[in-house]
Parts: C-alpha cells; structure tokens; sequence
C-alpha cells in the first residue's frame, strides 16, 4: 500500500458532496507546477466513484499556471470519457478567467461564475 505524502501548503483543497451523486471540489491558493498534482490526484480519485456532477471551484485560487490548466482540461476528458458532468467554478475572479482564456481552455470547459444549487433531496 502507497502511503500518500504530504501536500503542498501553497494549494488547500476540499472536498464536500453538497448533493447525491454531486462532488465539490474547493481548491484556494496557488495552481501550479508544484501544487498541480495534488488536484489531479484528487479530482481523478473523485472522478473514479462516477459522479453524476463535478464541479471545481477556483474562486479562491490566487495563481493558475499552466499546469493547472492542464488537470483540468485532463479532467474535462475523464469527466466525459465517464459521462460526468464537469463545471469549473471561477467566482469573479479575473486572473482566473484570464488565464483560461489566453490558454484557450474556456473553450473546453465548462465555466460559472458561481456554484450550482444543489438538488434537492
């Protein structure tokens, strides 16, 4: 069995089920090189239990480089290789709407500027 190490401190990540069958991921501080694999690891191992909706909310998130870019357009392609629906959660951020667009990933993904309601029970 493989002991996971140690995050890094520069990303704190959470994970919440606001709903049945709905994963929220909240990632706040910096998305980069050194701190991308955290995210992949644990939004590939939500992805894994096939949630009907999972969303990553990055309004707290004070950097993303392009690693980060890069979990999340690979999580896109998990998300729908697994018919899970994938929405990335930006709040009013600018830097982060900034760096998907001059990337080009706003066109992969699926973009709100708020989370989603949860379903009712």
């Amino acid at each position: 069995m493989k002991v996971p190490g140690p995050r890094n401190p520069l990303l704190r990540l959470r994970t919440t089920w606001p709903a049945q069958r709905a994963v929220l991921v909240t990632a706040r501080g910096a998305l980069d090189s050194a701190t991308a694999g955290d995210l992949a690891a644990l939004v590939s191992d939500r992805l894994w239990a096939v949630p009907e909706r999972l969303t990553i909310d990055l309004s707290e998130v004070d950097f993303l480089g392009v690693a980060g870019v890069r979990v999340l357009l690979h999580a896109a392609l998990q998300a729908e290789q697994n018919g899970t629906d994938l929405q990335v959660v930006t709040g009013t951020n600018p830097m982060i709407r900034r760096a998907l667009r001059v990337t080009e990933a706003d066109r992969r993904l699926s973009l709100a500027t708020l989370r989603p309601e949860p379903a009712p029970a």
